[in-house]
């Protein structure tokens, strides 16, 4: 397979667990998980953010006001710099995260259970490849 099929497979694939997740309940979108995620470490400009995920700054202000009208994050104003605003993630934010979290572990923990030790060590192998080509 040259790297362009694989490439183009590996593509796939991830967007295959992706639906995955959301068909077994996985409601909260790759994007917004990604966001509460980084807001765990601390407070983030939206600038910030925007750049993290590849997305446009009014991209990301809409999600923020998404995820505010949610509850699961605020703004508030930074300590350092009275013009700027950072985004912090609520407890009702954590929580969603983590039930995020642990409905996606418990998906893939029982897909995963049904493989033979053979197809569990090239899953374990391809996660560390995929680790080794996502690093920048």
């Amino acid at each position: 397979m040259t790297s362009e099929e694989l490439g183009s497979e590996l593509a796939a694939a991830v967007t295959d667990v992706a639906r995955l997740l959301v068909r077994e309940g996985v409601h909260v979108n790759r994007t917004s998980l990604s966001v509460l995620t980084k807001l765990r470490a601390g407070p983030r400009r939206i600038t910030d953010l925007a750049a993290c995920e590849f997305v446009s700054q009014p991209g990301m202000t809409t999600l923020v006001s998404r995820l505010e009208d949610e509850g699961w994050v605020k703004r508030q104003p930074d300590p350092t710099d009275g013009r700027a605003v950072n985004v912090v993630i609520t407890k009702s934010g954590e929580r969603v995260l983590e039930k995020a979290i642990s409905a996606r572990s418990e998906v893939l923990r029982k897909r995963i259970d049904r493989l033979d030790a053979k197809d569990r060590r090239a899953l374990a192998d391809a996660v560390t490849a995929l680790r080794t080509v996502t690093r920048d």
